[in-house]
């Protein structure tokens, strides 16, 4: 697979802007959410503390999102949205620990940002593959998306893969080729505006 860019579209940014714009609402949450919540999860905080996180952090967006103003001299979004998410974090860990002070997790957990930094970008990345593969399999027929789910995801042989379709070794081959195409496609045309770093 081609490599992945860590850039978010502008246009989603704008649309984003507009509070009642349901459907980039829609599309902006199934990208941040599930990131927002395992980012949480990486730097400590357990399932309902995370889950409480994220509701805060899109409560916090939708508030600065009509007035955000992309300026690339002051950062990127993407920059911004985990500055926003470690506030969060931060501010839920403050309320959890003992009024005596900081405990030893907390310490270790906040002094862990550059690990906090490579769970962020990887995190990135991976929420905006598993964003257009979705998108892609919805497209694809249901052969080919089995095809590919088998021999792809799940790692069958392909001799398996033909005997439980009832197809032949290059059509499974075909469907990874067209799936991969698309994708590099779909994550292409995602990002193929003026792009926020």
């Amino acid at each position: 697979m081609s490599v992945w860019t860590d850039k978010t579209r502008a246009s989603l940014i704008r649309r984003v802007k507009d509070t009642h714009d349901e459907l980039s609402w829609r599309d902006f949450v199934t990208i941040y959410d599930p990131l927002l919540y395992r980012y949480a999860r990486l730097r400590g905080l357990k399932g309902e503390a995370a889950r409480e996180v994220v509701q805060e952090c899109f409560a916090m967006l939708a508030q600065k999102m009509p007035k955000f103003d992309y300026a690339p001299s002051k950062g990127s979004f993407k920059g911004w949205l985990r500055r926003v998410a470690n506030n969060k974090i931060n501010d839920m860990f403050r309320r959890q620990r003992p009024i005596s002070g900081l405990t030893d997790s907390f310490d270790q957990r906040v002094g862990s940002e550059p690990s906090a930094h490579d769970s962020w970008e990887d995190q990135w990345r991976r929420k905006h593959q598993r964003y257009c593969l979705k998108k892609v399999l919805e497209e694809a027929s249901t052969v080919t998306r089995r095809a590919f789910e088998l021999y792809v995801v799940s790692e069958w042989p392909v001799e398996r893969v033909c005997e439980s379709l009832e197809i032949s070794a290059d059509q499974v081959y075909a469907a990874k080729s067209r799936i991969r195409k698309r994708l590099r496609q779909r994550y292409h045309d995602l990002f193929n505006e003026v792009l926020v770093d």
